[in-house]
C-alpha cells in the first residue's frame, strides 16, 4: 500500500509539472530557470606583483545556468576609475599564479561606458570565450615576466585542450580555478586587483 501511495504522489508530481505554466515548466525541468553561483572578493593584496598601496576592492559574482548555455557576471568595484581601466579578464589559474584568459570583458565595449557607478554587468556565451589557434610557448622558467600571457585556457589544468563552452568554465570554477582581473594605468601586467572564484557559501 506504501508502494502504491509513493508511486500514486510520484505521478501527480509529474504530472503536475508537465501541466503547468510551460515557461516556468521549461525553464526549471531544462535548466535555464534554475543556477549555480560563484562569487569573488577582489583585492589588491591578491595580486602577484609589487604593493601599489591601492585601495580599490571589489565583488565579483558569476551565475551559471544549470543547462550550461550562458552565464551571467556582476562585478561591484569601489576606488577604480573606469577611464584607467586598460583591461579587465576572467583568468584560469590557482592563487599566486598567473594564468590564461578565460573572457575577455574588453569585448563589451569601453570600460567607461560598460562600467556605471562601479557596477559591470555581462551575459557570456560559448561564442564569448577566448581560444587561440597558436597559443604562445610557455615562457622558459629562467626569463622575466616580459612575455605576453597566452590566452585560451585548459579546460583541465593537467589536459592541454583549451576550453570552448561555457559548461568547460563551469567545470574550472567548480575546482576553484578561475580569477578575476582588474588592469589599470600603471597596473598592465599583474593587474591593480584579482579575486580567485568560489562556489557561494549558504549560510
Amino acid at each position: 500500500m506504501k508502494i502504491f501511495i509513493g508511486l500514486l504522489i510520484s505521478a501527480l508530481f509529474a504530472l503536475t509539472i508537465l501541466f503547468s505554466s510551460p515557461t516556468k515548466a521549461e525553464n526549471q525541468g531544462f535548466g535555464e530557470g534554475s543556477f549555480t553561483e560563484y562569487e569573488a572578493y577582489i583585492h589588491p593584496a591578491q595580486e602577484l606583483g609589487p604593493a601599489t598601496g591601492s585601495q580599490a576592492k571589489g565583488y565579483g559574482r558569476i551565475r551559471f545556468a544549470r543547462n550550461l548555455s550562458s552565464g551571467h557576471v556582476d562585478v561591484q568595484m569601489a576606488g577604480i576609475n573606469p577611464a584607467n581601466m586598460t583591461a579587465f579578464h576572467i583568468h584560469c589559474g590557482t592563487p599566486d599564479v598567473l594564468g590564461p584568459i578565460v573572457v575577455n570583458f574588453g569585448q563589451f565595449g569601453d570600460f567607461k561606458n560598460t562600467v556605471v557607478n562601479g557596477h559591470f554587468s555581462a551575459s557570456i556565451t560559448n561564442d564569448k570565450l577566448t581560444f587561440v589557434k597558436q597559443p604562445l610557448p610557455p615562457p622558459s622558467l629562467s626569463s622575466a615576466p616580459t612575455l605576453p600571457l597566452p590566452e585560451g585556457c585548459p579546460s583541465d589544468l593537467n589536459i592541454p585542450v583549451q576550453v570552448n563552452t561555457i559548461a568547460g568554465m563551469e567545470a574550472l570554477a567548480r575546482k576553484g580555478v578561475l580569477y578575476f582581473n582588474v588592469h589599470t594605468k600603471g597596473n598592465e601586467f599583474y593587474g591593480e586587483m584579482r579575486g580567485q572564484i568560489y562556489k557561494v557559501e549558504k549560510y
